[in-house]
């Protein structure tokens, strides 16, 4: 897939601007190669996967990060690849368990599902996880209702089964030796950089177009290294 253009870019950050964290991954992920009308529909991990390729056509391979360490509090510098953020497949088979004496088939979440369930309910995490199970049997007949205790097993399969929605990096402190976890949120770090980006050229613009009457599409027609000489002497 090419290189997203700078105007490309710009259009992508205004979908997004504005935006939920649910639906701005969702304008991403298309951007980044997903069907419109089944995006929603994707496992999250799939939908990241997605925003993971529009990360690289944007920004490339490279991700500069700066991470505190939850120890000694000392600023960390950190240059992750593509290797370090993505996860490995999910494993072949079926999505079933047996919890509790129950057999449970399920499905991964979905931004469908985060979209249908308030954050703030007080039941919110179970009426998610709900909507993943299938089925749910019971010494062979259906069950009514899933105990929270098989919902919890569920839960600690779906990380098993689309491990690209909780990226989880193995960090180390080289000040003091402490050993954490930390969750990496491609979505999160990519909108970062686009309304950096994008708040920068918007910038450029309406500098070229203040001095020389441009229009945004005669601006963006300029390569990079040109605008900012054209910037430099008109003073900004």
């Amino acid at each position: 897939m090419a290189a997203l253009t700078e105007a490309g870019l710009l259009a992508t950050w205004e979908a997004a601007l504005g935006q939920g964290p649910v639906r701005r991954a969702l304008a991403l992920a298309t951007a980044g190669g997903a069907e419109p009308a089944t995006v929603a529909d994707l496992s999250v991990g799939r939908r990241e996967e997605f925003v993971l390729a529009l990360r690289e056509r944007c920004f490339g391979a490279t991700f500069s990060c700066a991470v505190t360490c939850p120890s000694c509090e000392e600023e960390l510098e950190l240059e992750l690849g593509l290797d370090d953020v993505r996860a490995a497949p999910p494993p072949d088979g079926e999505n079933r368990i047996t919890a509790h004496g129950f057999e449970v088939e399920f499905r991964p979440i979905t931004s469908r599902d985060l979209l249908a369930v308030r954050r703030d309910l007080p039941d919110a995490r179970r009426r998610l996880l709900e909507r993943c199970v299938l089925s749910a049997r019971r010494r062979g007949r259906k069950a009514r209702k899933v105990p929270d205790e098989v919902l919890d097993a569920v839960a600690a399969e779906l990380s098993t089964r689309d491990p690209q929605a909780d990226v989880r990096l193995d960090l180390d402190c080289a000040s003091c030796g402490h050993e954490w976890r930390s969750p990496f949120d491609v979505t999160a770090f990519l909108w970062a950089e686009m309304e950096a980006y994008a708040r920068r050229l918007l910038h450029e613009v309406h500098a070229l177009a203040t001095v020389y009457g441009w229009s945004e599409r005669e601006v963006l027609a300029v390569s990079p290294a040109r605008r900012r000489c054209y910037l430099e002497m008109a003073g900004q």
